[in-house]
């Protein structure tokens, strides 16, 4: 009898929440934990607030603090798996050390996002993270930090630092999942690219780290729970309805995007901030048709 295989550290839809801010600009908590409810009532696993998509580099400290906290309050039984990213180890580490004050069990994490670093600078910056003591979701995104973490690297990673337990994995390219699973057996691997869902759970992904769940919980949900149990016909339908939304998250507006498709459902949006510039009309437009044409089918 072979060994029993362990269930997954993580499974099921995780949000990647954006941030809502107000009129004036200023973080508004009170829409933010709403929003946290109206996910956490579409049946997702959990939230990963002040990653990308929440414009984490935008917020001062104390706001970000504030956000972490008010999802971790918002919705007790949902998982809070919140980013640490910074420039430093010594920085992540140290919103990894706030993530464990506040009670949440894991934390998501991007290489240094000072310099490119070098392979030895990545696992270095990785174990400062992990002295925390919480599981790592080391986060792949080569188009945000100027570092690829290639299956060679992440195989290295889950060697040599013991908290890093998953990758969220975000390079655009369908033929990573099987290539880390192969290099990296022992390490989970997460879809992070909502227009690659269905051929990432193929290949073995146990998660997705989702964008427009942020308007469709209960669809994305239904999408990633129909491609989990293998029932590909109809999980295939509702992903080519799907995709020419899904498809704005790879898009460097991707955030925009996500804030005007939330208005088109009738949730609050919001504006964006600095460095981001609101989405011009003709592209606000697509989104907004994009989303009418999944409604109406989904």
């Amino acid at each position: 009898m072979g060994p029993v295989s362990q269930p997954p550290r993580f499974s099921g839809v995780y949000v990647a929440t954006t941030t809502p801010f107000d009129e004036a600009g200023a973080v508004d908590l009170d829409q933010f934990q709403a929003h946290c409810a109206r996910l956490a009532g579409g049946g997702v696993t959990g939230l990963v607030p002040v990653g990308s998509l929440g414009e984490y580099e935008a917020l001062g400290e104390d706001e970000r603090a504030a956000v972490v906290k008010a999802a971790r309050d918002a919705v007790p039984g949902v998982e809070v798996v919140p980013g640490v990213s910074g420039k430093s180890g010594r920085e992540a580490r140290r919103w990894a050390e706030h993530a464990r004050e506040v009670g949440c069990p894991a934390v998501m994490c991007l290489p240094p996002t000072s310099h490119a670093p070098t392979p030895e600078e990545v696992v270095a910056h990785f174990a400062e993270v992990a002295r925390a003591g919480l599981p790592i979701i080391a986060y792949n995104n080569p188009y945000s930090t100027r570092v690829d973490l290639t299956p060679a690297l992440l195989a290295r990673l889950s060697a040599e630092v013991e908290g890093v337990v998953a990758v969220k994995e975000f390079s655009q390219d369908v033929r990573r999942v099987a290539a880390i699973r192969q290099a990296a057996p022992h390490l989970e691997v997460i879809c992070g690219c909502d227009d690659t869902l269905a051929e990432a759970v193929l290949m073995g992904a146990t998660a997705w780290i989702a964008g427009f769940a942020n308007a469709f919980p209960r669809q994305s949900v239904q999408l990633f729970d129909l491609c989990a149990t293998g029932q590909w016909s109809e999980a295939l339908d509702r992903y080519m309805a799907f995709l020419p939304v899904l498809r704005w998250d790879a898009d460097p507006r991707f955030v925009q995007a996500v804030k005007v498709a939330q208005e088109e459902v009738g949730w609050y949006g919001g504006p964006v901030r600095l460095p981001r510039l609101a989405i011009a009309k003709p592209e606000a437009d697509e989104v907004r048709a994009a989303v009418r044409r999944f409604l109406a089918v989904g």
